[in-house]
């Protein structure tokens, strides 16, 4: 293979990809527009006051990314009528799909571009030890915050340390801990790489916060718990937080009450939610936890199990003639007869001269055509390879033998399957 072939070869590849996920991702977004409402609802209604289950509501959406390739879209009326235009917009507008994984790859990277520069102002701070625990301490007035998926850093503002009590701090650093106990930085992360594949959904990148705050709000019941300590306690350290940042910064202004300070209703709703602190049972609480995961992978695997493999074998059979300047004979409308007078394995073509030319005059076609059949499909009418043979008309054998390229083997044909 020469080196304009493989370019070639790859470069048809990458378009192939570019509209394959694409078509997936944007009926992803779409069906995640359906969840998000159905969470949001919830978590205002039946679940307003249930903590833990206000926050497990959120892994519904985990089973969203494996929606792409179900066969609803295509076997069932509703589904097709919905979601077919959209699949025919990108089909028929090849830029789009270009687009779409443009706008993700940029926004991928403003989001990495903010980390790093997190991660880059963390690794300057001093570190110290407080109650056993390594953190690092910024000049800044900020409240307490943890970053890091693999390798947690724990920060804390130097008025913090200067003006509270061991106890105090203690319960913050155990606040800290629980979110990396819990996994809350991993649902972080994950979270992101949902609203980076699924940009087209701005409801994804609005829910951010309710999704933190829902977090927040297990990880201040799971430390009350932990403490020791009742909520009005917990409580009162938190406004204490409050006031002392907001006496080191002009900028964080606990009281402002004008209409739409989204700091003030933050701290108030996690006020509120301290206040409303009722003694739980662990077991209770990963209970719900281990409902919530069971229930995503349950779910996933459902859709899973509904839905279009990585490839699919085709049966399918086509013939066309050519007079070197146009189609003279189409026919796709016959494979299951075509498949009585025509057979192959892997090597060679089989047809049944008499019966295959009698079926050509009888169509007004020729003594000559081009044969298509098998292959795979990715999805259908998306992707996919098959395989051809010319067939002409000659007194020899009954049943002809032609040989055919068989690329089974050819590594962008085997790649094309893995995708």
């Amino acid at each position: 293979m020469t080196v304009w072939e493989m370019t070639k070869r790859m470069t048809g590849l990458l378009d192939f990809c570019s509209l394959y996920y694409t078509i997936q991702l944007v009926r992803c977004a779409l069906v995640s527009c359906a969840v998000f409402a159905a969470v949001f609802l919830l978590r205002k209604t039946l679940f307003k006051n249930r903590v833990f289950l206000k926050g497990a509501l959120w892994s519904l959406f985990v089973p969203v990314l494996f929606a792409g390739k179900m066969q609803f879209f295509y076997e069932n009326a509703a589904g097709s009528f919905v979601f077919s235009s959209w699949t025919g917009l990108l089909m028929n507008h090849r830029w789009l799909d270009r687009l779409y994984f443009g706008v993700m790859f940029l926004y991928a990277v403003r989001l990495l571009r903010t980390r790093r520069k997190l991660y880059r102002r963390v690794a300057g701070m001093e570190r110290r030890q407080v109650d056993g625990t390594p953190v690092f301490v910024t000049e800044l007035p900020v409240t307490p915050y943890t970053i890091g998926v693999f390798c947690p850093r724990i920060i804390l503002s130097q008025a913090i340390l200067e003006q509270y009590s061991e106890k105090e701090l203690r319960a913050i650093l155990l606040h800290e801990k629980e979110h990396i106990r819990l996994g809350h930085l991993l649902f972080y992360f994950l979270w992101d790489i949902l609203r980076v594949l699924l940009w087209i959904n701005p409801l994804l990148a609005i829910g951010t916060r309710q999704f933190r705050e829902d977090m927040e709000e297990i990880c201040d019941w799971a430390t009350i718990r932990k403490n020791g300590t009742g909520g009005y306690e917990y409580g009162q350290l938190l406004l204490k937080t409050m006031r002392l940042l907001q006496a080191e910064s002009k900028d964080f202004n606990l009281y402002a009450t004008f209409a739409g300070d989204q700091e003030y209703r933050s701290i108030r709703r996690r006020v509120t939610g301290i206040a409303g602190y009722k003694p739980y049972k662990r077991s209770a609480a990963f209970g719900v936890f281990a409902a919530a995961i069971l229930l995503a992978i349950v779910s996933a695997a459902g859709i899973r199990a509904g839905s279009y493999g990585r490839y699919h074998e085709s049966d399918s059979m086509l013939v066309y003639g050519f007079d070197g300047n146009s189609v003279t004979f189409f026919d796709t409308e016959n494979s299951h007869v075509l498949h009585r007078m025509i057979s192959y394995d892997e090597s060679y073509v089989y047809v049944d001269r008499e019966a295959f030319e009698a079926y050509l005059r009888e169509h007004g076609a020729g003594e000559e055509a081009y044969i298509i059949f098998g292959g795979f499909y990715k999805l259908p009418g998306i992707g996919g390879y098959g395989y051809s043979c010319y067939y002409e008309a000659d007194a020899g054998e009954r049943t002809a033998k032609i040989p055919y390229d068989n690329q089974d083997s050819d590594w962008w044909v085997s790649l094309m399957k893995l995708l």
